[in-house]
């Protein structure tokens, strides 16, 4: 019996180790080892987590699902082990955000209009700085992905969020030519978010405080740069706005500086279906809402 009950337990301290050095493969039903190097790194990085659990993903990452510090995350390394996203999943819970996201959200249409939160997620990853996606639905809307930074600037919206994982920022880098001239012309910027256009790209970053958008064409030319201006607009243009349409509520106001040498504010009016498009003067006129 004494000896029944030795090999019931060497069997399952060698499934347990088996479960800790292997993964599971989307692609087929085998196992595929844990190289050292990824079980090292994730070892240094996150040395306390718990209920750890090792997937092999399109792609070559192998991402490991854990618990830490009461919240679920999803850390993808390559098989060297150089770790290259993690995301930690809020669930609804926004009161846990920065204070300045919470903010953010609660200036915007959908937490106005009562939509509902569905799941937030924490995005870091390395040469980025943190920001946090929270994901909205209404009955009869499609629901949609909020991108905000540290700020609680929500600098893009997606439609059809979706859910799930975000493993598609895994690897997704800024090209050399565009940190070029971001460290040259906006030195010391903190990169948020890189985007791949139709026609170019789009970098996201935080400088000297305020929100950035910043256009490049296919061939990493400076198109135009958009400084958020939504809580720090000019008391001139504010007034020039409200006076030419009364009770409107001011959604977004961009600072905008072209590479032909325009400037001017772009400002959303809530439920209005024209752009203003604002000279530093005070002149009006309105543009396409694209």
């Amino acid at each position: 019996m004494k000896t029944l009950e030795l090999l019931k337990w060497t069997m399952a301290c060698a499934l347990g180790l088996f479960a800790l050095t292997s993964c599971d493969d989307d692609d087929d039903d085998d196992r595929t080892p844990v190289p050292a190097e990824v079980q090292a790194a994730f070892s240094q990085k996150y040395g306390d987590a718990g209920r750890i659990d090792w997937d092999y993903e399109d792609g070559g990452y192998f991402v490991a699902e854990f618990w830490k510090d009461n919240r679920e995350h999803d850390a993808w390394f390559t098989p060297a082990g150089a770790w290259m996203m993690t995301e930690v999943d809020y669930g609804r819970d926004l009161a846990s955000l920065p204070q300045a996201v919470q903010t953010g959200y609660a200036a915007t249409a959908y937490a106005l209009q009562n939509w509902r939160v569905d799941d937030i997620d924490e995005i870091q990853r390395p040469a980025y700085e943190t920001f946090y996606i929270i994901e909205v639905e209404q009955g009869g809307q499609p629901d949609y992905s909020l991108y905000f930074d540290l700020n609680g600037t929500l600098f893009r919206e997606v439609a059809e969020g979706g859910g799930g994982s975000h493993g598609g920022m895994v690897g997704n880098s800024v090209p050399e030519e565009i940190r070029l001239f971001i460290d040259s012309n906006y030195p010391g910027a903190a990169v948020v978010d890189f985007d791949r256009e139709r026609n170019g790209y789009e970098v996201d970053v935080r400088h000297e405080g305020r929100s950035k958008e910043i256009l490049f064409d296919s061939a990493y030319n400076w198109l135009q740069t958009s400084t958020d201006m939504t809580r720090d607009m000019p008391a001139d243009i504010r007034s020039a706005v409200e006076a030419k349409y009364p009770g409107k509520r001011i959604d977004d106001c961009d600072y905008v500086e072209t590479a032909a040498g325009e400037t001017y504010y772009l400002i959303d009016l809530d439920n209005y279906n024209m752009d203003l498009k604002v000279t530093p003067d005070g002149v009006i006129t309105e543009t396409p809402d694209y």
